[in-house]
């Protein structure tokens, strides 16, 4: 009887830890949402947004160029570093303004 008790009470708090853990990640994500959903107003804040987006489209075209057949993924990573750096270049007038 005790031991039923024990591996009752034990599995209760096993599905509840597990359901506050994985409650969690999506109060963040619910969190991170609204973050998106306020508009940058400061030129630090557009700054910061652009030079993510900048990372972001870098690392997709990357990604893109990883697929490629070698004989064009040299002349693609190179196009992907001049749209980064041009990318960068626009987040650093951000702030120059």
């Amino acid at each position: 009887m005790a031991t039923k008790f024990s591996s009752l009470l034990i599995s209760t708090l096993l599905t509840v830890a597990a359901s506050s853990a994985l409650a969690q990640p999506v109060a963040m994500e619910e969190r991170l949402l609204e973050r998106g959903a306020v508009a940058d107003v400061t030129p630090r804040q557009l700054y910061t947004t652009a030079i993510k987006e900048a990372g972001g489209g870098h690392k997709l075209w990357l990604s893109e160029c990883a697929a490629m057949a070698a004989a064009g993924r040299t002349a693609c990573r190179r196009e992907a570093k001049l749209a980064y750096d041009r990318d960068m270049a626009t987040a650093r007038a951000i702030l120059r303004k």
